[in-house]
């Protein structure tokens, strides 16, 4: 489960479609995040290992 303005198939796929192969997740993606703000850049680093119940979603801001 990811927040509602991640869960879409930039971010929340990319977690399932690893966790489906069994592979590890270690990816980076440029984002803007805009549910109920102002839009915002950031960089997103996505990790998530085989076996474990637990995924991270790393938040960088942009300037």
């Amino acid at each position: 489960v990811v927040a509602p303005c991640m869960n879409n198939f930039m971010i929340a796929q990319r977690f399932d479609d690893a966790q489906q192969d069994g592979s590890a997740l270690d990816d980076t993606i440029d984002y803007v995040l805009t549910l109920r703000m102002r839009p915002v850049k950031v960089k997103l680093r996505l990790l998530a290992r085989p076996g474990s119940d637990l995924r991270y979603v790393l938040v960088h801001r942009q300037t």
